[in-house]
């Protein structure tokens, strides 16, 4: 996993942060105080950054006096130029897009951190060892100007998981089953095939019957989802149709940038979707609600079925052995199963940009370098070892998850917790440094017993992309209202009353063709200079 660097490189790096260490310590204070004031955006459930133990011991370790002060996404998305918010030093999750970075890296109003690489031993080693990493960092000019989050599992390319309640399909077993569906309670365990007609006929009973025995036959919820949610979403659901579907509509299909709206089986899916609607299995929930909100709701066992990364996260932990995971539902009509690609990314740029103003970027630099050790990355990712996150920690041995955390569940407590962000959990850290959360274990585990064999062979998502100033300005242009609008196409016609037809379907493509154009070809563009880049 690591390298060994040459001596004389470790020394003048270490030379470098003693010196820097020396300037630091008698660097000037804002106003309040304080050598460095932080913005980070979370919500008002998440702990104060400046009492968690992992930023009192970073504060130890560094010496560096730095607060923390807060907007909650709703603030910080409707403040138009958070970066000339007064007396601020640095924006962590601060979000932005490639285009923003790049704007404002040009303009000198961020940092261009890669001219400040000797204050940062440890993110300098992951650029000289990842050199994708570095590449995956850059915006059109070279440099970088924000400071990544990178998490390696597996996971992210496939984020959405189907359960059913077998206690609720028991019910059913064996007089008022679906027509034609063999079933015992002995086959309702994990890695059930379910055909995606046969699912339906099920939820179809969830619906007209007391499935949860309180004397009510209108309060169950047969299936429930959070409809453009990064995870547990309706995607998966789409791509049982044939169409390699994710959140984006875009992926990449023999080497070529496609759009899913194209393509045939993805309208099949609308018009059956529709149907599924206006016979009360799908709610309209399911298309605005929040996540919390889908997780509060399933927590007494109200869903018959639900897309999400794992059950132990949506149902309490009493009712969680009521549910089991299905196999990717069969397409009726070819007898195949499908799952698309995510394209979320365990490289992700915009986790903390400084601000140029900054009156000591190398000593607030060399603070974030301390993020990207192992003992803190893991801290920052699940919450710290005095918060109970992990075991009492031995120096020198792994860092071990404490799964136990009374009546709140990992999510509840990792939410509050953990402050994400800016950290490098590489491949090579689990199961050495760090032991992977049980959770993502189990997950890696039921994917790779009864989802990965189903994907699309010639379908995969798309990397990270290089784009120069003008493709930039073209995606700009034409991609977030795109997105929109197959989003608010999509959601409209599963949930009207009426039944989509094809010519609704091409006019929709037909008003939206330039931008579908427009952004197949930067990305194609962009994706062959990658595949060029990686073959050297």
């Amino acid at each position: 996993m690591k390298k060994i660097i040459a001596g004389v490189i470790v020394a003048v790096l270490w030379f470098a942060v003693v010196i820097t260490y020396t300037v630091i310590a008698t660097s000037p204070k804002d106003e309040d105080g304080h050598e460095f004031t932080i913005l980070t955006v979370k919500e008002e459930t998440v702990k104060d950054y400046n009492t968690m133990p992992v930023f009192k011991a970073l504060a130890k370790t560094t010496g560096k006096d730095v607060y923390w002060t807060y907007n909650t996404s709703t603030q910080y998305s409707n403040n138009t130029d958070p970066v000339g918010i007064s007396g601020i030093d640095a924006i962590y999750h601060s979000g932005f897009s490639n285009l923003q970075l790049y704007n404002y890296g040009r303009s000198g109003r961020i940092v261009s951190i890669d001219k400040y690489l000797k204050y940062m031993p440890n993110f300098s080693k992951i650029l000289e060892n990842r050199p994708e990493i570095a590449e995956a960092l850059k915006s059109p000019d070279g440099n970088i100007y924000s400071l990544p989050r990178v998490e390696e599992m597996g996971l992210k390319a496939y984020p959405n998981l189907l359960f059913i309640n077998k206690e609720w399909v028991k019910k059913l077993i064996p007089n008022d089953l679906p027509e034609g569906l063999e079933l015992t309670e002995e086959d309702l365990v994990d890695g059930l095939t379910l055909t995606r007609n046969q699912f339906k006929e099920i939820l179809k009973k969830f619906n007209s019957k007391d499935m949860d025995g309180d004397g009510k036959s209108d309060n169950e919820i047969p299936l429930s989802f959070v409809s453009t949610n990064w995870q547990g979403n309706i995607s998966d659901l789409v791509s049982s149709f044939g169409v390699p579907e994710n959140t984006q509509h875009k992926t990449i299909v023999n080497g070529k940038i496609e759009f899913t709206v194209e393509y045939e089986q993805w309208f099949n899916a609308v018009k059956e979707l529709n149907d599924w609607y206006n016979t009360s299995l799908i709610r309209s929930t399911a298309f605005t609600q929040t996540q919390d909100e889908f997780l509060a709701k399933g927590q007494d066992g109200r869903y018959g079925a639900f897309y999400w990364w794992e059950k132990e996260t949506v149902v309490s932990k009493d009712l969680q052995n009521d549910y089991i995971m299905l196999q990717p539902l069969v397409d009726d009509a070819t007898g195949k199963q499908y799952v698309g690609a995510s394209n979320e990314l365990e490289i992700e740029k915009g986790a903390c940009v400084i601000i140029s103003t900054c009156k000591d970027i190398p000593g607030l630099l060399s603070y974030f370098d301390k993020f990207f050790e192992p003992i803190y990355s893991a801290q920052l990712n699940y919450g710290s070892i005095d918060s109970g996150a992990f075991e009492k920690y031995v120096e020198g041995e792994m860092l071990v998850h404490n799964s136990d955390h009374g009546a709140q569940s990992a999510d509840d407590f990792r939410m509050k917790n953990a402050p994400y962000g800016v950290v490098y959990l590489d491949k090579n850290i689990w199961g050495k440094e760090v032991q992977m959360e049980p959770r993502a274990q189990l997950r890696l585990d039921r994917l790779e017993k009864y989802l990965e064999h189903n994907e699309f062979t010639n379908v995969q998502p798309i990397p990270n992309l290089n784009y120069s100033k003008e493709e930039l300005d073209i995606l700009f242009r034409y991609e977030n209202s795109l997105g929109k609008n197959i989003n608010s196409w999509f959601t409209t016609r599963v949930t009207s009353k009426s039944t989509p037809t094809v010519s609704d379907w091409q006019s929709f493509l037909k008003t939206n063709a330039t931008s579908i154009s427009e952004i197949k070809r930067v990305n194609q563009d962009a994706y062959d200079r990658y595949l060029k880049a990686s073959e050297k």
